[in-house]
């Protein structure tokens, strides 16, 4: 089985190919701007350097968040097409746990932080065993302060192995709360599209048609709140 996978959830972008559960082709990028511009090429392009044609894909996986409201946006739009066009499925994976991924042969528990902005970080805690992942603490929304509570509750001050963007704002917090943890190196902290389609690819991994594809946010967008306090406000 044929899987193509994409990572459009944070800046970065990524895309894999994996055919029965070997990895044929990847492409991550740190910043490839605007993920509109970006993905629609990138995959042609991809599919073209690695001698596959997008007809050959059996399996479409991708992150569905939590992440960027926009990049979830613009990869679901286009794993739905292609999907849709194909008659495939689709499966979605959750971005942190995707992050996590990245880390599976540390040893101990992992941590994936994205900022979230709002003075808040998306992140979770996984126990990872090889390709498999169990969520010790759940994917959410939620400020520093009550992440780093749920860790020492958790984990004890020793602290798990953080990894992902959101180190770049709260890395020296982490560090000061958690002195014997572990900050994976930069280049770990983007979404890889090859552990999506691992994920994917697990046994009895969920998946559905394409009509069925829709982002997982945690929480509401910016449009979302102003728009209930706007209808508030005239009610």
């Amino acid at each position: 089985m044929i899987t193509l996978a994409i990572d459009t959830s944070s800046a970065s972008g990524s895309i894999a190919l994996v055919d029965d559960g070997r990895l044929e082709a990847e492409w991550t990028v740190g910043d490839v701007g605007v993920h509109a511009r970006w993905l629609s090429r990138s995959i042609a392009a991809f599919l073209a350097g690695a001698g596959r044609a997008v007809g050959d894909v059996d399996l479409f996986a991708l992150t569905t968040g939590p992440g960027s409201f926009t990049g979830l946006r613009i990869g679901v739009s286009a794993v739905k097409g292609l999907a849709w066009t194909l008659g495939a499925p689709v499966a979605g994976v959750s971005t942190l746990e995707a992050l996590a991924m990245n880390a599976a042969y540390a040893g101990r528990l992992v941590c994936p932080v994205l900022d979230a902005r709002k003075k808040e970080v998306y992140a979770a805690l996984y126990r990872l065993s090889g390709p498999e992942a169990e969520a010790v603490m759940p994917d959410q929304a939620l400020s520093p302060a009550a992440l780093f509570e749920g860790i020492e509750r958790l984990c004890g001050p020793e602290g798990p192995v953080f990894l992902g963007s959101g180190l770049r704002a709260y890395g020296d917090l982490i560090r000061e709360r958690f002195p014997g943890a572990e900050l994976a190196p930069e280049p770990l902290w983007h979404p890889r599209a090859s552990n999506v389609a691992l994920i994917a690819g697990r046994p009895g991994a969920a998946r559905m048609d394409a009509c069925g594809l829709a982002p997982v946010y945690l929480r509401r967008s910016e449009a979302e709140i102003k728009g209930r306090a706007a209808g508030n406000r005239q009610v």
